[in-house]
């Protein structure tokens, strides 16, 4: 029996290899390993290596998750092929062990699976090893990363699905049976990665999806979540806990699967199976009951009647019978059911979106995240299910000898194709209208449901289904075709590394289009539409191209043979319509290279390269004297219709250096053109209008204490045609400076002219500078006590304390919203003019508004607030501005006095991912708090949004901070604190646990993917997330360290002392030293660190236990784990003993706390010995999460009772 055991082996390996699948699969996962690291390491897009430990073992489960189709090809084929071939009954008529025909058979298949996909791992090596590679992406050479990720999850994971294919391939003895269930069990698991979080992860959930993940991607990810970009690169991955439980636990359910499949098989004869006899009656209704078919079935066996009347009635019979084929088939049947299981999960997953509500258009992306995955695996599936069903039922001879035309036979399967989309994207469409209705969602919008599936999502996979079918007829081979569709489709990874973004060449691509809930699509549908129209068209040649060269009996499946004889019997009308087809596609085609090449720009520079080509020429400018901005008058005309803006203004230049300045330096945002400019005694002297940059010679130098006026023309020009978009390059799909047809946000230094080299543009990331041959940094911002970074504002060195007077014209049925006061407003033609002024001291920086809005007032608080909102966002426009206004009495009571005379709150287009808040104005994007949940999280995410956003008017409006390091600390970290200290102040103690776990948790798992070194806060520049919650995390440590009183004393001093400021400008350093004078000596040590280092901790109980006392109450003895990791570079951590104030605390059973005291932690370990007189559960180190930290596993421990009691 050995020798039939390695007979059979070797059989079965021969044969995979002699078949031209097993050589597809591997080349296609080599091309998958190989272009992945070259497109990622060619981008360089982070500090992150490519080949790092992490990334090895995320990319590796990753390809494991797709790699269940090629399991499923050489597992399913071989248990299914005796069936196919009626070899059956012939093999088990011999006295073959069960053993040795399943086991043996099995084992040879998985080998074979393990061989082919493999052949990634060169792949990705080599791929390290290839030229122009970004040296900041590539890391040294790894290998073991690559022998444990691929023992510790390909192996297994490759096992699990195999065992599953096994299963399904055995019990059904059907190949397409076995790839549905492979597609539900992807299906599935992409439906759990939206559920358990997008935006927000739900940390809830998180370990138990980490433990019953069938691919190992959360139990890794589980320990690596905040890992920062050192640990990535540097550290294998900890192979152990939940990690190895999960490996062992579905290695289990594998053996199980393999086990239980191999105990229930039958060897008998298999005439009975449910396969064979559904084969049977397949054939059964097509031969042998001709009495029962209708005579207009007869038609396509008709060679007399040509008319097309006859063609839609044989097309519409065949294809009626295609789809029954389909729809009444096993696997569709379990696709759909588990589709429904699965589109409700990712329904589910939405809430994690901002907390919004169920809205269509979040529903749709969520659907589509989905969908471009799942429903291109189906089409592939059924392509080659419908293009080789009748050849294994042995029926293609019969079908090829009648006279039923290849149109005939092509469009019923291509309609049939066309059904299974459909029915998928309606069956998404009532599965997110029942969640919305069940979710007490009303607003269906079921025109909108048609446009995001069917006009933005769905012409891709109608497209695909045509190029799928085409590869079926061009390769006659069926995994051929399925494998080169997979090629075409990734395509995009090596176009992407090559820079080639066009979408002519780029199969089935249309322009990348966002739909927006104010806007709609706005101009941004046409381009699509004519890209839509291009691929339809090319997508027809390739049908007409598969009915010519249809296959018809033997002869015709060799490939040029038949191709050639196909193209002679071609008729001449189906040669003209070809012909057709073509002219057609290359006059589209040429239209639209018209409009992205000729009249537009194709790959205009994008940002990034903008920021670089005016650093790399103009940086030689950067410290000479330039004038502030001291009064801005300017008239702004808006065409939202279309879509551009001419802005006639005024500045008023002061010089108030120690200079005369004896050149004027202007620049201008991207996009945007300076049409004049009118200086007295200017000259130009040098014009870069590519870059917006403009010199001009002063004939009489403007002195030291001297004002000017000069006069501007700035505009957009007013589009033509459309562009080609793509959402891979670095080129702006709307500009921050493009008007929309509604919903316009533009803010002013994207539309007015800079005066002088601005620091804005310099990339500070090493790898960014590396990547557009920029000289490495001499210093990323400017020391605390450089000269001219105190003389001038953060970010904006132009701008000074002033005056601003705004008139803005746009269309009849919109409205403007800015800062200042609202002095005039009038109607003139069919256009509505607004004019607002400054009333109190200004930044001399506003956003300007315009939309067809509706206007809610609420005058229930001191200072008025209006909220300005987008009509059908009605539903949490009283409890936004309830929330602003319960924010701004608890800011007056605890800041002082709110500067502006009302709080207008307006919504806009989200196209650049900011929001605002100038001078009493604050501009929140449709997608935040417009449609969030008016309860739980969702309530919560208003209130943070607005307290934060409103908190601008202490911290950005009335003190300027000086442009030199750390200058964004002060906004965003006492923005951030204020926002907390209310928050604080509505929750309860449990919820505000609750939420500073969420929150520490969220910020952890965003550093671990930042592209950037984390700086401390004296040494921020513009890293908004580490000033705003790392900055307002220190400071309610600080709180807690040395008390509110004192703390918000010393934050008062500071607003008092550079409220309104003139240069001189108030740094982080001033706001250190204000908090300092308040703090005793030991806090103070302790604080200074906490500003100029980047500091964590870890601190958490190794064990905690108790004993009841003689006298009633209870001893406990706590194992204490704390330290303090300064963080360096790109994450390297060295830890040091705590020494610091924490606070232990005990509660009982209930919650409720029974114990709270502060101890200070001198060692790494410390045990802890307290008594109490109630009866405690839990105990808990920092239990508040005051201390910063990505571990938060052990703070609160349930106490178990000490041994002997």
């Amino acid at each position: 029996m050995k020798c039939i055991f390695f007979d059979v082996v070797q059989f079965e390996i021969l044969y995979h290899l002699r078949r031209p699948t097993f050589w597809l699969i591997t080349i296609l996962f080599f091309v998958i390993g190989l272009t992945d690291i070259v497109s990622k390491a060619g981008e360089g897009n982070a500090f992150f290596f490519v080949n790092s430990p992490s990334q090895i073992f995320q990319t590796t489960i990753w390809y494991c998750i797709f790699g269940i189709l090629a399991a499923s090809a050489f597992v399913a084929e071989t248990f299914v092929r005796d069936t196919n071939y009626r070899m059956e009954a012939l093999i088990l008529a011999t006295p073959i062990r069960k053993w040795d025909y399943l086991a043996t058979r099995f084992i040879a298949a998985f080998g074979v699976t393990i061989v082919a996909f493999s052949s990634y791992l060169p792949g990705m090596i080599l791929g390290t090893m290839m030229p122009g590679l970004n040296p900041f992406a590539l890391g040294p050479l790894r290998l073991e990363a690559y022998v444990v990720s691929y023992l510790l999850f390909t192996l297994p994971n490759l096992f699990l699905v195999s065992a599953i294919a096994f299963c399904l391939a055995s019990k059904t003895r059907s190949i397409v049976m076995t790839y549905a269930g492979a597609i539900v069990l992807i299906m599935l698991y992409l439906a759990s990665l939206i559920m358990v979080g997008v935006d927000v992860i739900n940390f809830e959930q998180y370990r138990i999806w980490a433990m019953l993940d069938p691919f190992g991607f959360y139990a890794l990810e589980e320990k690596t979540l905040s890992w920062t970009v050192y640990q990535h690169n540097t550290l294998m991955p900890p192979l152990s806990g939940i990690v190895i439980l999960n490996r062992m636990f579905w290695l289990t359910v594998g053996s199980f699967l393999w086990c239980w499949s191999y105990q229930t098989y039958s060897m008998k004869v298999l005439s009975k199976s449910r396969v064979q006899s559904h084969k049977t009656s397949i054939i059964a209704k097509k031969i042998d009951k001709p009495s029962q078919i209708n005579p207009v079935n007869t038609i396509p066996l008709e060679a007399k009647n040509r008319s097309l009347k006859a063609f839609i009635n044989q097309w519409f019979y065949r294809s009626g019978f295609e789809i029954k084929q389909v729809l009444t088939g096993r696997a569709f049947l379990l696709l759909t059911a588990f589709g429904l299981v699965s589109l409700i999960i990712t329904a589910m997953g939405t809430r994690s979106y901002n907390y919004s509500n169920p809205s269509t258009d979040i529903l749709i992306h969520s659907a589509n995240l989905y969908l471009e995955y799942i429903l291109f695996a189906i089409i592939i599936v059924y392509s080659a299910e419908l293009m080789w069903r009748d050849r294994l039922l042995r029926l293609q001879n019969v079908i090829d000898a009648t006279s039923v035309s290849n149109g005939i036979l092509l469009l019923s399967k291509l309609t049939a194709l066309f059904a299974i989309i459909t029915i998928n994207l309606l069956l998404a469409m009532v599965v997110m209208v029942g969640y919305q209705a069940l979710n007490g969602y009303t607003d269906f919008e079921f025109p909108l449901y048609f446009q995001m599936l069917f006009i933005e999502h769905g012409p891709y996979f109608y497209l695909t289904a045509i190029l799928a079918l085409f590869t079926q007829v061009i390769t006659r081979h069926k995994y051929a075709g399925m494998a080169l569709v997979v090629m075409i489709s990734l395509s995009k990874i090596p176009l992407d590394a090559l820079g080639w973004y066009h979408n002519l060449y780029r199969f089935a691509a249309t322009n990348d289009i966002e739909y927006s809930l104010m806007n709609g699509y706005g101009h941004l549908l046409t381009g699509h539409l004519w890209y839509t129209l291009y691929w339809a068209l090319f997508a027809a040649i390739l049908m007409v191209f598969a009915y010519i060269i249809w296959p018809r009996g033997t002869s015709d499946l060799r490939l040029i043979k038949g191709w050639k004889q196909a193209w002679v019997r071609t008729s001449q009308s189906v040669k003209q319509t070809l012909a057709g087809l073509i002219v057609a596609f290359v006059g589209v085609g040429g239209w639209i290279f018209y409009n992205t090449n000729i009249i537009n720009q194709y790959q205009p520079p994008g940002k990034e390269e903008t920021a670089a080509e005016i650093e790399q020429r103009f940086k030689q400018y950067e410290n000479l004297p330039i004038p502030v901005v001291t009064n801005t008058k300017v008239n702004i005309e808006l065409y939202p219709e279309e879509r551009y803006f001419v802005a006639n203004g005024e500045y008023v230049l002061e010089n108030r250096t120690n200079s005369s300045i004896k050149q004027l330096h202007l620049l201008s945002f991207i996009n945007l053109k300076l049409a004049e400019i009118n200086y007295p005694g200017a000259t130009l002297k040098e014009a870069y209008p590519e870059w917006g940059y403009y010199i001009y010679d002063l004939e009489t130098p403007l002195k030291p204490g001297e004002r000017q006026r000069m006069k501007f023309i700035t505009k957009t020009e007013r589009p033509r045609g459309f562009q080609n978009q793509v959402d891979s390059d670095d080129v702006y799909m709307i500009y921050p400076n493009d008007v929309v047809g509604n919903g316009t946000n533009l803010y002013s230094p994207f539309i007015l002219p800079f005066v002088g080299y601005t620091k804005m543009v310099e990339h500070k990331k090493a790898w960014m500078r590396h990547q557009f041959n920029l000289p490495p940094l001499d210093e990323r911002m400017r020391s605390h006590d450089h000269p001219i970074g105190l003389s001038q504002g953060l970010m904006l060195a132009h701008l000074g304390w002033g005056s601003t007077d705004i008139t803005i014209g746009t269309s009849a049925d919109q409205t403007v919203v800015t800062t200042g006061k609202l002095v005039n407003q009038w109607k003139q033609g069919n256009r509505n003019y607004f004019q607002y002024q400054s009333t109190a001291k200004d930044r001399g920086k506003f956003t300007i508004y315009s939309g067809r809005y509706a206007v809610y007032k609420n005058n229930n608080y001191r200072v008025p607030i209006e909220i300005y909102y987008h009509p059908k966002h009605q539903e949490n426009v009283e409890l936004i501005a309830e929330k602003v206004g319960k924010a701004l009495e608890f800011y007056e009571k605890t800041f002082g006095p709110y500067p502006f005379e009302k709080v207008r709150v307006v919504e806009f287009v989200y196209y650049d991912g900011m929001v605002f808040s100038e001078a009493g104005v604050i501009g929140i994007p449709e997608v935040l708090v417009w449609k969030s949940e008016a309860k739980g999280r969702g309530k919560d995410s208003i209130i943070d949004w607005v307290s934060y956003l409103l908190a601008y008017a202490w911290w950005e409006d009335q003190i300027i901070a000086a442009d030199v390091a750390g200058g964004m600390t002060i906004r965003e970290a006492l923005s951030g604190y204020a926002s907390s200290l209310y928050q604080r102040s509505r929750r309860t103690p449990e919820e505000q646990r609750l939420a500073k776990q969420q929150l520490m948790r969220d910020f952890f798992r965003l550093l671990g993917k930042i592209d950037f070194q984390e700086p401390a806060l004296i040494d921020v520049y513009n890293e908004v997330p580490i000033a705003r919650h790392k900055g307002g995390m220190i400071l309610e440590q600080i709180e807690d360290l040395m008390g509110q009183e004192a703390l918000l004393s010393g934050i008062k001093s500071f607003l008092q002392k550079y409220r309104y400021q003139p240069a001189p400008y108030a740094t982080v350093l001033d706001l250190r030293d204000a908090i300092l004078a308040e703090a005793s000596g030991a806090q103070r040590e302790i604080i200074s660190e906490l500003f100029a280092n980047v500091i964590t901790y870890q601190v958490g109980l190794a064990d905690a236990v108790f004993e009841a006392l003689p006298d009633g109450k209870y001893k406990v003895i706590l194992q204490v784990e704390a330290q303090k990791l300064y963080t360096k570079q790109l994450g390297k951590q060295e830890s040091e003993a705590l020494d610091l104030p924490v606070t232990i605390s005990l509660s009982d059973e209930n919650g409720e706390e029974i114990f709270s005291k502060k101890y200070t932690i001198l060692g790494q370990k410390a045990t802890i010995d307290l008594v109490t007189n109630k009866r405690p559960t839990y105990a808990a180190v920092d239990g508040n999460y005051l201390l910063p930290s990505a571990f938060l596993q052990d703070n609160i421990k349930r106490l178990r009772p000490m041994l002997g009691n």
